[in-house]
């Protein structure tokens, strides 16, 4: 029988699809649990085989390949950078080289649940104005498509004089009857050109930088930032990472050009001894001064792996309030905006028609 992922071509065996998160929240998971009951490493990647399915048993049958030849597990596991990150990666690292792997496993399964918690409240506060929006694109697109071009006849037959909002309804009618094709298949074209367009590398600064920028969600935008960055720092520092070097692994999880940027020119600082929180006052714009005054107490007091912790923490509940605030009251605005769509249609359909009717009687 075979898997809903996979199929058969001849003798080969197609795949399709790749590894979701949660499939890998649940390896790193029976990794740490094969390791803590004391099974080797060999024997715990043979029992996470044995439960796994499509793309995910492919890399882990490569993977167990690989470490019975005398192949490291991160070695085996950085063949599929498209699935393990480097921050994946180099806590496994630290943990086989220091001996701690078991600790190492446990770190990296709390970061990525934690991460997948603080995503899914976000998907969860994003839902309903989601669901609003494509309503109201799908209520204007079946109104100018299908409604608008069986009405035009009628209020062109009228011998009266419109209301403004009545013409401009008729010129929607009028554009798309005469250009709906054209119309519709121009933003389909536009919506896939601009998806093209902002996922090209050489577009990153213009849309990085808007992201930084755009009013209200700029600034939420970059405490998501700097709760992951904080969030990434704590699990690398309590594996036994080096502040360089985790710097430097930070760099690669970051996805915003802007902060690669920062920890890429502050790297070289710290290896010269300077703080941390003072290199990063270089960039007030991307590190807000509650951050750097969190960060600056921790070094203060040696507490500073402890330190990045408390500001995740932190920045995660900011960011989960400051989420729901925001979308309960972005509801109600986008409930006003419907009804002034469906307010300003019915009043320029209707309008009309009662006015003939009156002048009749």
């Amino acid at each position: 029988m075979l898997n809903k992922q996979t199929g058969k071509l001849g003798s080969k065996e197609i795949i399709i699809g790749g590894i979701s998160f949660k499939e890998r929240l649940l390896l790193v998971e029976q990794l740490h649990a094969g390791i803590k009951a004391g099974y080797s490493i060999t024997d715990t990647l043979q029992l996470a085989l044995s439960q796994s399915s499509g793309r995910m048993k492919q890399v882990l049958t490569d993977v167990v390949g690989m470490v019975n030849n005398g192949a490291y597990l991160f070695e085996a596991f950085s063949k599929y950078p498209k699935y393990f990150s480097i921050f994946f990666l180099n806590i496994i690292k630290t943990g086989e080289l220091s001996a701690s792997l078991e600790e190492s496993l446990l770190e990296l399964h709390d970061s990525l649940k934690r991460e997948a918690e603080f995503s899914q409240k976000l998907r969860a506060a994003l839902t309903y104005p989601t669901f609003v929006f494509i309503a109201i694109i799908g209520l204007g697109l079946s109104v100018s498509f299908f409604v608008l071009p069986n009405l035009l006849p009628l209020f062109q037959s009228l011998k009266t004089e419109l209301p403004m909002s009545t013409k401009i309804l008729l010129w929607f009618a009028q554009s798309f009857k005469e250009y709906g094709k054209e119309i519709f298949w121009g933003m389909v074209l536009f919506i896939a050109s601009f998806t093209w367009f902002v996922r090209r590398k050489f577009s990153r600064p213009l849309t990085h930088w808007v992201l930084l920028h755009i009013p209200i969600f700029g600034k939420l935008y970059k405490k998501i930032i700097m709760a992951h960055f904080a969030r990434v720092m704590y699990s690398l520092l309590k594996s036994g990472v080096t502040i360089d070097q985790s710097l430097e692994y930070a760099e690669g999880v970051m996805t915003n050009i802007y902060y690669r940027r920062a920890m890429r020119s502050i790297i070289p600082l710290i290896s010269k001894g300077e703080t941390l929180s003072d290199s990063l006052q270089d960039y007030p714009g991307l590190f807000d001064s509650l951050f750097l005054r969190m960060l600056a107490l921790g070094e203060r007091t040696a507490s500073f792996e402890e330190s990045f912790n408390n500001i995740s923490d932190s920045y995660e509940r900011e960011v989960d309030n400051q989420t729901k605030n925001l979308m309960t009251a972005l509801e109600p605005l986008l409930l006003i905006f419907v009804g002034l769509i469906v307010g300003f249609v019915a009043i320029s359909i209707l309008g009309p028609i009662y006015s003939i009717s009156g002048s009749i009687r």
